[in-house]
């Protein structure tokens, strides 16, 4: 039975060999077309991925475009990602379909249903189909995964994805050397945040990398992986993103604690880049320093509120909006445009509510919200279920979703396209091999009661 089994998959459609053994060859053909149009579609995955993280830049240059704010060169890229996810459904249609289907749809359908009672029909329908990029990044590993070698393969193109805007940091530092106190890196990025986020998942890829029994790897790869991860949170701590240093600080603990401590030592060479830059202590202590007021007019160019207490005095002053509406809120897109109305610190032009659940109550009500946590809650349980297939790699690969929660507490994590297609695209391709080892575990046994 074991040969049969590592067959399974390798026609398109998941016919047996034995059955691809005794068809005509008109559909010999017609199967061996299907598979060069998957190794089409499935290059063409690989090559969004290899370059996007390196894009804005360029779209800047080209339109002005950042990728997911403006329509232009990036919401191509957006079409394009949407329409390989429907090729891919449309054949296979049954392929995965409470993952790639049901688990997202509640969320999907409460953001485009908001769209028309948004404010702004265009913008919320533009916000919408970024979301829906996210759902198509997570669904395509269930189509292109076939192997356990694959788990290999994609977490290495999103590695590898890294290697330009690490070569341009270099360039941003260089640039910023003159006001470094002020300086933060963002590389390739629009925003340091946004790198911040994405240098978190690579480097808990890289640990995954280091960690996990089921990714095969050469030496030289191991070791480069390895060499890597100092370079990477050197370039964290220069982005200055204190919500990605906690969340990368608690999950380099889970792993030196749980799977290797050795990397324990390395806590040890926080403090010397805290001495090396004093920005960095500047930044971290910002947090801190609260400013007492009874009201927002005690406010001036001498006394100010930190970005925390800022932030936390956005979040009250929302909540009664927030819940004028609570069930299905006021559209998406809603938020920064209603800021002027109840948050007398901000100008005419508004701002986004820097805290993903804040904001998704707003903007998509308790219904969107809980439609969310559905999503993330799935994707938890899965991870936790798996855990024996994969002790040490699923732990890391626990903690990145962690991470991912962590983050969207302090900031608009639903804005930040590129990353977002990163994350979830890991997270799609451990959910499609989670799915693959357990239908392959209960083959034997499906086949056993056909015999019985």
């Amino acid at each position: 039975m074991k040969p049969t089994l590592r067959m399974v998959g390798a026609v398109p459609g998941g016919a047996l060999q034995g059955d691809a053994d005794r068809v005509s060859p008109t559909t010999s053909v017609r199967a061996a077309n299907s598979e060069a149009i998957w190794s089409l579609l499935r290059a063409t995955v690989f090559g969004v991925l290899l370059i996007r993280a390196s894009s804005d830049p360029i779209f800047n240059l080209l339109t002005g475009d950042a990728g997911g704010s403006s329509m232009g060169v990036g919401a191509l890229f957006n079409v394009l990602v949407i329409a390989l996810s429907v090729v891919f459904l449309a054949r296979e249609p049954m392929r995965a379909p409470f993952a790639v289907l049901a688990l997202w749809g509640p969320f999907l359908l409460i953001a485009f249903g908001s769209t028309f009672y948004a404010p702004d029909f265009t913008a919320a329908a533009r916000i919408a189909f970024v979301l829906l990029t996210y759902w198509a990044f997570f669904a395509i590993p269930f189509f292109i995964l076939r192997s356990v070698r694959d788990v290999s393969q994609f977490v290495l193109v999103v590695i590898g994805s890294s290697i330009p805007p690490t070569l341009y940091a270099f360039v941003d530092i260089a640039r910023g050397l003159s006001d470094f106190a002020e300086f933060r890196l963002q590389s390739t990025f629009s925003h340091p945040n946004i790198y911040a986020f994405y240098l978190v998942l690579v480097l808990g890829l890289a640990l995954y990398v280091r960690a996990s029994r089921i990714i095969r790897v050469t030496p030289r790869i191991y070791m480069l992986v390895t060499l890597y991860i100092p370079l990477l949170t050197a370039f964290l701590m220069l982005t200055k993103t204190r919500s990605a240093w906690g969340a990368c600080g608690l999950m380099f603990l889970v792993y030196a604690l749980k799977i290797d401590r050795r990397f324990l030592a390395g806590f040890l060479l926080v403090p010397v880049l805290f001495i090396a830059n004093p920005s960095l202590m500047d930044r971290l202590t910002d947090i801190t320093a609260a400013t007492e007021v009874d009201n927002f007019d005690q406010l001036n160019e001498s006394n100010r509120l930190n970005s925390y207490v800022w932030r936390q005095a956005l979040w009250e002053s929302a909540i009664p909006q927030a819940l004028e509406r609570p069930l299905l809120g006021h559209g998406l897109e809603s938020f920064k445009p209603a800021t002027p109305s109840f948050f007398p610190l901000i100008g005419p032009q508004g701002i986004d509510g820097h805290n993903f659940y804040l904001q998704m109550s707003f903007e998509l009500g308790l219904l969107g919200l809980l439609a969310f946590a559905w999503l993330i809650g799935w994707v938890a349980y899965r991870l936790v279920r798996a855990m024996p297939r994969d002790p040490p790699g699923l732990l890391v690969m626990l903690c990145l979703l962690v991470a991912y929660v962590l983050e969207s507490y302090s900031d608009n994590m639903h804005f930040y396209l590129s990353f977002n297609w990163y994350f979830w695209f890991i997270m799609g391709t451990m959910c499609a091999w989670i799915r693959r080892e357990e239908m392959l575990a209960a083959a034997p046994n499906r086949n056993r009661r056909m015999i019985m």
